[in-house]
Parts: C-alpha cells; structure tokens; sequence
C-alpha cells in the first residue's frame, strides 16, 4: 500500500502542469500550452522567441519543440491581450501584476530585516505563534512585523513559489503584447511605509552597519515604465525564486 501511494504521488506531481494554471483559469489554456517553454526559458515569456519557427512534419525536439507547441495559442492570446477584448484576460494580468507587487515589497522588508540582524528577531517578540505571517496586522512594532515576514518565508510551500513564477511569465506576457505598467505600481503601501520608518529609527537608534542605499530596496523609485520594472523586478527579486522553482520542477521531471 505504502509503494501505491507513492506511485500515485508521483503520478500526481508529474501530471500538475508546470505553471499554474488554476489561479489564472482564463489563461489557463496558454499556460498549459506553454508549460514546456516556460521550462526551457526559464519561466521567461519572448514574442521574438516565436518568429521563424521551422514548418512541415519534421520531428522536433527541445526548446524548438516546445515553442511549436505553444505558438498557436501565443498567437490567439497575443491578440486578445493587444486588443483588449477580453475583460477577464485583464483582470488575471492585473492579479498577476498584483502578486509580483506585493513579492516585490515582502522581500524588499525581509532583505531590510536580515541587514538589520532581525531574521529573525531575537529574543522573539511575545504574543506571536509560529503559524502567525500576517505582518500587516500590527505596524507599530518592527520586532513584531520582522517575526512575522520571518514566519511567512519560512512556511512558503512550492505552490507559491509555482504561483509566483506563472505571475512572471504573465508580466512578461502582457508586456510584450504592449501593455503599460498598473498605476497601482506608483503607490506605496501603507504597511510599507510603516516598517520603513520603523527601520530606520531602528537603524539609527542601533549598531547595526548602514545597509545599501534606499533606492536598491524600494521598488516604486525604480519604476519608470514596464520595461524598467520588469527589468529590477526579475533580476534583484524574482529571478533566485523563479530559477529554484524552474531547476525543481526540471529534476522532477527528468
């Protein structure tokens, strides 16, 4: 019974498209199409990649392969997408946008934590159980919101990271088909705001070492258009997340 159940466990896993397809259920079908490219490219999304492709019966194989596969779907998204005639569409590209924000901020708070030698906190703050991760819940404290961003990172499953890859993969989606970036990226959080100024009595009031100029840990002064978003979100936050989730599922699948 025991070697059954780990059979069908790794039917399961095997079976579970690479991106996911079940939080953005209106591109699920592209998702599901793609899920090979996204594998060789990194979880990466380029309109250029599907141009020229080979034509005919010829066996293929690779990357080349998956992008065949992917191409007639690439194409009827694009035009949806570029034409904005799918409302639905919209709103799941706003989700995703939406998830890629909010990572953008909890890891920037987390990298300001660990500089500042509260990752976690020791002692602990009273008052907050393992399985507490809402650091929202109370801005008036910095102990208490440095727990629990700790406790969130530490009980992230691989679906989240598996969410937030296809999240990617969608940003760079909709801005190749030419979208501008959410006027939501222009504003701040208020829980944000809070840690940071939080932080930097912290850092003043302390002697822990000057961290890395602000700029490199707030995400809305690098954001000038979707490009240079896109461009700072993937490579100082996204990219280690999206690559160990993509190099996992790779082994999973060899």
């Amino acid at each position: 019974m025991l070697g059954l159940g780990a059979m069908e466990d790794e039917v399961s896993q095997e079976a579970e498209p690479f991106l996911d397809t079940e939080a953005f259920p209106h591109f699920a079908a592209l998702l599901a199409a793609s899920g090979d490219y996204a594998r060789c490219s990194g979880c990466r999304f380029r309109k250029a990649s599907f141009s020229d492709l080979p034509e005919g019966n010829e066996p293929l194989e690779g990357r080349v392969a998956a992008k065949v596969k992917a191409a007639p779907l690439i194409k009827e998204f694009l035009e949806k997408v570029e034409r904005h005639t799918d409302d639905a569409l919209s709103e799941e590209l706003n989700k995703a946008f939406n998830i890629l924000w909010a990572e953008s901020m909890r890891s920037s708070m987390a990298a300001r934590c660990q500089q500042l030698e509260l990752w976690p906190p020791c002692p602990p703050p009273p008052g907050i159980d393992d399985l507490d991760t809402d650091y929202a819940k109370d801005t008036t404290c910095l102990l208490a919101m440095a727990q629990r961003l700790y406790n969130q990172d530490r009980l992230r499953k691989e679906s989240h990271t598996r969410r937030l890859s296809t999240a990617s993969f969608l940003a760079d989606f909709a801005f190749e088909a030419g979208l501008p970036t959410p006027p939501f990226f222009g504003c701040r959080d208020p829980a944000m705001e809070k840690f940071e100024a939080l932080a930097d009595d912290y850092e003043l009031k302390s002697n822990v070492a000057p961290g890395r100029p602000r700029v490199w840990w707030l995400p809305w002064n690098l954001i000038v258009d979707a490009g240079c978003f896109l461009i700072d979100m993937f490579s100082k936050v996204l990219r280690p997340l999206r690559d160990n989730y993509c190099t996992s599922r790779t082994k999973k699948l060899e």
